[in-house]
């Protein structure tokens, strides 16, 4: 932050929020005061997971090198944010937890201001329809009384400005989250699903453990795209997501390490024991579950060793792929479950899981 120095410059530090909303929103700043310089200021310690986070930044590091403006990017304090929210966490969108939340981030940027001797500061929020203007008004005037500031007031919202925000976020392929941030507004916000964004899943790669590290690897072949110069339309499919919620194999008493895949469903905990093993495929006696032996697999799973597989997870494509060399007349649905070594006896699989659509970008070359 030292490196960037605004003295004797009519310098207005904008916080940021999200692209979508910052795009237009410094578009429209640069067009009505074309002699002030503005900088960016991204402080969101309340996007949750991190990963959400990042992806947000990465899109925002984006918008403002298309648009040639710095950025400084401010400290992920999720711990001090959430206690400053504590007893707000069952309020609703637009209560009292979003006015403490606007006022958190806003005394951040006024504090950056100062350090950086800005002469006055903005938010973004502004031009976000989930945020009341009146109120971040009034508190942005607040705040930045208490520092010797100005606060930059602009609505792009009005005169259509809500649609020309959507249409250049469309035109700009920006990345558009369907939840304000917060963990408590993405509960609220997700009544008829269950927030996938907060389920990691121990059975898949790091970069897919979760739905935004599915988009932070996605985006990453817009860039690749955008470097390359090659034209492109960002699409959405809808997938069907699985996570396991919670999964254990016990045999004589004992927890069995164990890999459990994906599209494996039981509606209770089955007891059963193991009928034969025949080619490193082990057959239950009652709930249809097939068991892998994880050597006589291992070119398909391509993985050195058990342990590798269990810390580092499997591609769904290759899950996917196990599950076709079961059965010729559709995707076998039988519980898959990969053990290091055969075994004989009783057991006990116990497995929650969910599956559920999610719309996720991709990038057609055109």
């Amino acid at each position: 932050m030292s490196a960037l120095n605004f003295r004797d410059k009519n310098v207005t530090l904008v916080h940021i929020c999200c692209s979508v909303d910052s795009h237009h929103f410094l578009l429209e700043l640069q067009k009505k005061y074309p002699n002030k310089s503005f900088c960016g200021y991204f402080y969101n310690p309340n996007i949750h997971p991190y990963e959400e986070y990042i992806m947000r930044l990465n899109d925002v590091k984006r918008s403002c090198k298309i648009l040639n403006i710095p950025l400084v990017e401010g400290d992920y304090d999720l711990s001090q944010w959430l206690q400053s929210v504590t007893g707000l966490e069952d309020e609703p969108e637009k209560g009292a937890r979003c006015l403490q939340c606007f006022d958190y981030r806003l005394q951040s940027t006024a504090i950056v201001a100062k350090e950086l001797e800005c002469t006055e500061f903005t938010t973004t929020l502004l031009a976000s329809p989930m945020k009341t203007q009146n109120e971040l008004l009034a508190q942005g005037e607040k705040i930045a009384n208490q520092y010797n500031l100005a606060f930059l007031y602009i609505n792009t919202r009005s005169n259509g400005g809500t649609q020309i925000q959507s249409k250049i976020s469309k035109d700009e392929n920006l990345y558009r989250q369907n939840y304000c941030g917060c963990i408590f507004g993405l509960k609220q916000q997700r009544r008829d699903k269950t927030p996938l964004e907060l389920v990691s899943s121990l059975s898949l790669p790091r970069e897919s453990k979760n739905i935004p590290s599915i988009r932070i690897k996605n985006f990453k072949t817009r860039e690749q795209l955008e470097n390359n110069k090659q034209q492109y339309k960002m699409i959405k499919k809808n997938i069907l997501a699985y996570r396991i919620l919670k999964g254990s194999l016990i045999v004589d008493d004992n927890v069995m390490p164990s890999f459990i895949c994906s599209y494996s469903f039981l509606k209770k905990p089955l007891k059963s024991n193991i009928w034969f093993w025949k080619d490193g495929i082990g057959y239950s006696t009652k709930g249809n579950i097939l068991f892998l032996q994880f050597d006589r697999f291992k070119d398909i799973i391509k993985k050195q060793n058990f342990k590798e597989l269990l810390k580092e997870g499997l591609h769904e494509k290759i899950q996917l792929s196990l599950r076709l060399t079961f059965s010729d007349d559709g995707l076998c649905s039988s519980p898959i479950v990969i053990v290091e070594n055969e075994f004989m006896g009783n057991f006990t699989l116990e497995l929650e899981s969910i599956m559920q659509d999610e719309a996720i970008e991709y990038f057609v070359v055109v």
